[in-house]
């Protein structure tokens, strides 16, 4: 991957925790990046060839952290707390996830990237079923979906009032059971 395009990438990435995928656009990461608009066009030809390279790099990436906490974490208790820190850390900095942030904006993307979205969530709730299975929950598939929501909620709301703690506080009920 070219220096660039992981550049464009990494920005559009922030942006949309921070604003929405449509809270910016080409000209904005341009400037951005110090390149001009045609360099953008050139590693993606539309925005929405840009969101779908996003979520697929958001989706790989997160695979390879849930087999990396399997590999490394010994308990699925520990492998639940790193997730929540995790994504207590997009609070910290003021961020969502970014496939939540783009499945709000679910009606402006493209049917690709809606799918994509879907694979991401299927792969998350996925993990967590086995880690819950592991922690002998009586339902491992509907805690991780409940866990999904609670995770995804509490980050709005953490931005909204500006309370990091949310996050921890919405999913201690999963993690510590």
């Amino acid at each position: 991957m070219s220096d660039t395009r992981t550049r464009i990438l990494d920005l559009a990435e922030d942006l949309t925790q921070k604003v929405g995928f449509n809270g910016f656009s080409y000209l904005d990461l341009a400037e951005e990046i110090g390149v001009k608009n045609s360099s953008i066009h050139y590693h993606f030809k539309a925005k929405a060839d840009l969101a779908l390279a996003l979520v697929e790099r958001y989706r790989s990436v997160h695979k390879e952290a849930f087999e990396e906490l399997d590999r490394t974490l010994e308990t699925p208790k520990e492998r639940l707390e790193a997730l929540a820190d995790h994504f207590n850390g997009y609070a910290l900095n003021q961020k969502v996830c970014m496939c939540g942030m783009m499945a709000a904006e679910f009606e402006a993307v493209s049917p690709e990237v809606r799918q994509a979205l879907a694979l991401y969530f299927r792969d998350l709730q996925g993990w967590l079923t086995k880690q819950l299975a592991e922690m002998r929950h009586p339902d491992p598939q509907q805690g991780a979906l409940q866990f999904v929501c609670a995770l995804e909620g509490s980050l709005l709301l953490a931005r909204l009032e500006g309370d990091a703690t949310i996050v921890g506080r919405s999913v201690d009920a999963f993690v510590n059971g």
